[in-house]
């Protein structure tokens, strides 16, 4: 929606002819990573010397597997962007389990890794898994990671104002990055591909893979300050790989005449379409019971939240973009308009139908 404050900034920086000027005129976004264990943090960040891994590969994919492959590993390793509050957390493992930062098999930081800015200087910066590879499964939600304390205990440590963060709680950010408070629950990434729109607001209308690589793009410019650009190589491939991840499998197994089936068709398809991975177009913000903050966001509200995609969302919880309901139940009985008009019954039916999902 380019009349928004949000799309306008983006368009008045990217991809211009280089008389323009514009982002293409930056530097490119050294890719050379490496991972931090909780052993370097404890001994000292500082101490341990940097012995970093291109991301960048020699020779460009050529088949939509190298593309995806590709993708898997900046998804899991290329710093989308960088915090000092974020530097500091990391540098105090004895914080990492209070913020709900993972460790993997290996015992490095899952999401976190150490790079080379533009400058020379070493950072710490937060990639993609960070908030969207919990336990390891490439798409699902950090429910439990809260950056939010993180950064009242940055604020706190300056004897500064935290402001709104000790709001977010585990598994919200606030990314509308406006004066609103607005934290929003962290998404799954699973089913993007059926998906017509990005954003809560549905701000970004999905119009084939190149829309979510001109997204991710645009994100790791404007997380790394302005200061640099990725590969487009990278991004593209980022694209392919999040367009392409695996749908969990669901908790019970849908065979013909699943109870509860005849209840979804009748109730919710119209909105959260089958052949749309479960997914829809925009309705109304004031249709839920659910904050309508983020709908009427001064830089990216449209008045509108998307129908997202269903899938898998028996796995996991709190729901609604504001992480109101805390259970499939709650949402059901009073936070969703159809499920909280519905006759007991038919909601246990659909409860049911849900798990398989």
């Amino acid at each position: 929606m380019p009349e928004l404050p949000y799309a306008r900034k983006r368009l008045a920086g990217y991809a211009l002819p280089e008389e323009e000027g514009g982002w293409d005129l930056l530097p490119e976004l050294g890719a050379t990573v490496m991972p931090i264990t909780r052993e370097q943090a404890e001994r000292g960040l500082e101490r341990v010397p940097f012995e970093g891994v291109a991301l960048a590969p020699d020779d460009t994919p050529t088949t939509q597997d190298e593309w995806e492959s590709l993708g898997e590993r900046v998804f899991w390793l290329m710093p989308m962007r960088r915090d000092v509050y974020l530097e500091w957390v990391v540098m105090r493992p004895e914080l990492w389990d209070e913020i709900g930062l993972e460790v993997d098999e290996q015992g490095a930081l899952r999401g976190v890794v150490r790079f080379e800015d533009t400058r020379g200087d070493v950072r710490i910066g937060a990639t993609c898994a960070m908030c969207h590879g919990a336990d390891g499964v490439s798409g699902r939600a950090s429910r439990e990671i809260d950056l939010g304390r993180a950064r009242v205990l940055f604020a706190e440590l300056r004897d500064r104002d935290p402001g709104p963060y000790g709001q977010w709680g585990p598994g919200r950010v606030d990314v509308t990055d406006d004066e609103a408070v607005d934290a929003l629950a962290i998404p799954d990434l699973f089913g993007v591909k059926h998906q017509s729109h990005m954003n809560t607001s549905g701000a970004i209308e999905i119009l084939n893979p190149a829309t979510l690589a001109v997204r991710f793009e645009t994100q790791y410019i404007v997380g790394h300050s302005l200061e640099a650009r990725p590969d487009r190589r990278l991004t593209w491939a980022l694209a392919a790989f999040v367009m392409g991840l695996e749908e969990p499998e669901p908790v019970v197994a849908r065979s013909e005449g699943t109870r509860g089936e005849d209840v979804f068709m009748g109730s919710c398809a119209g909105c959260h379409d089958p052949a749309r991975g479960y997914s829809g177009g925009l309705f109304p913000a004031e249709a839920l019971t659910s904050e309508p903050q983020a709908a009427n966001s001064v830089l990216r509200g449209t008045g509108f939240y998307k129908a997202p995609s269903l899938v898998g969302i028996s796995q996991g919880g709190p729901y609604l973009h504001d992480a109101s309901a805390a259970t499939l139940e709650e949402l059901l009985e009073k936070g969703h308009p159809t499920g909280s008009v519905l006759a007991p019954e038919q909601r246990a039916k659909l409860l049911d139908y849900l798990q398989t999902l």
